[in-house]
């Protein structure tokens, strides 16, 4: 899709569907689109041998006949090498199952190539919606069952769902409806309701969106299906980050004070106004002594930390970063940045990878660093890092590898 029309359709989007109404596009294209089944059968293998090594089935739910199983007996049926693909997969569970649902939450932690490519959708989603104050997270739904295993719902998520294998169809209903019946909350018998409902047909190469407030279900005649769906938490409002933001600030403010379990306060008169003991007079002094700028990092500091994440719960898991040195040449995976700013209480920098923060000292070489990193280009430290502070630097790029930051 060039970028004009890719643009024009996500304008639309955001103005005619986004939290309004499901939209069902035709052969939509995507880099999320080409992930086929091929990588997500070898995800889904590589993802499985790492939970049967630290033998825990965390990450996937498997229904069985609509009952969801125990996370130790998940581990017996997840896919193996020997399936070979993901029809060899159902045909072992089919034999086994004539009704059966695994999920996969975040299956894309274990690839850093086609969680990229889900990267690249989410940007230009975000671009055109808003960032969301919660996140976004993305699932695999496969197997032979014929109704999600839950019945019908409402989630707290604007849901786009990809086919990957087979047919899916996702029925639809107004939460208005289902406000006037409750009887349809988790119902898995739902037909006197269908004429009520509205349905879409998806096939891989396609997507379907439905906004948070719709109640729905997927249905399939039974055949083998597996899809993508990703959901985008738009269930938290601007004020839980707030509180969020400004709950360290003001723990580090009161921290000398507050620890009383008994108020002292001299006796009073009922016929007159109360006032404040000593001790709340106190911390609402500190708290009028917190600067313009301290209450603007602290926002700032919040905003990095999410904006960081790019909207995402979960991040591929890196290997164990090598210690880094002077000689050691680093570069960012591909489509990652760095994001950084200036604090305005202190005389720093703070740069921000995947929700985790650091804070330097001003570096003008650090900084022409970074800026070259988020270019994708491959660099030498030591050709950067040559100023007295130079050892410090190093620290805070130890750091960012820590956080995952480089592929060295």
């Amino acid at each position: 899709m060039k970028k004009s029309v890719r643009n024009k359709f996500w304008d639309t989007f955001a103005k005619q569907s986004w939290e309004k109404k499901p939209l069902l596009a035709k052969n939509f294209k995507s880099s999320i689109v080409e992930i086929d089944q091929h990588d997500v059968f070898k995800m889904l293998v590589d993802y499985s041998d790492q939970c049967r090594k630290d033998k825990s089935s965390e990450g996937f739910k498997l229904y069985i006949d609509g009952q969801i199983l125990h996370p130790e007996e998940t581990l017996q049926f997840l896919p193996l090498k020997l399936d070979k693909n993901l029809s060899g997969y159902h045909k072992r569970m089919e034999k086994d199952f004539s009704d059966y649902c695994l999920v996969c939450d975040e299956l894309l932690q274990a690839s850093q190539e086609h969680w990229t490519k889900l990267q690249d959708f989410t940007n230009t989603l975000f671009a055109t919606v808003g960032f969301p104050n919660r996140f976004v997270e993305m699932g695999l739904y496969l197997g032979n069952y014929r109704k999600t295993p839950f019945g019908v719902h409402v989630d707290g998520c604007g849901v786009f769902s990809f086919p990957v294998v087979g047919k899916k169809t996702f029925r639809l209903w107004e939460p208005e409806f289902a406000k006037k019946n409750p009887e349809l909350d988790r119902a898995h018998e739902y037909s006197r309701f269908i004429k009520n409902s509205k349905s879409m047909i998806a096939l891989p190469g396609d997507m379907a969106y439905w906004p948070s407030s719709a109640w729905h279900i997927a249905e399939s005649d039974g055949s083998f299906n597996a899809t993508w769906s990703l959901g985008v938490w738009v269930d938290q409002a601007h004020q839980r980050n707030l509180e969020n933001a400004l709950t360290p600030l003001l723990k580090n403010k009161l921290k000398k004070g507050g620890a009383e379990t008994m108020v002292r306060q001299s006796s009073q008169n009922n016929n007159k106004p109360i006032t404040l003991p000593p001790n709340y007079l106190k911390s609402a002094s500190v708290l009028k002594n917190i600067t313009e700028n301290e209450w603007h990092d602290t926002l700032l500091k919040s905003w990095l930390e999410i904006r960081s994440k790019n909207g995402f719960k979960n991040f591929p898991k890196t290997k164990s970063p090598r210690k880094i040195s002077f000689q050691s040449k680093i570069q960012t995976f591909s489509g990652q940045k760095i994001l950084w700013s200036f604090l305005k209480s202190e005389s720093k920098i703070i740069f921000a990878f995947h929700g985790k923060l650091i804070e330097s000292a001003l570096s003008t070489d650090l900084l022409t660093l970074i800026e070259d990193l988020n270019c994708e280009k491959n660099c030498l430290i030591s050709d950067y890092l040559k100023k007295k502070n130079k050892a410090a630097d190093l620290k805070t790029l130890e750091a960012l590898s820590q956080a995952g930051s480089f592929r060295t």
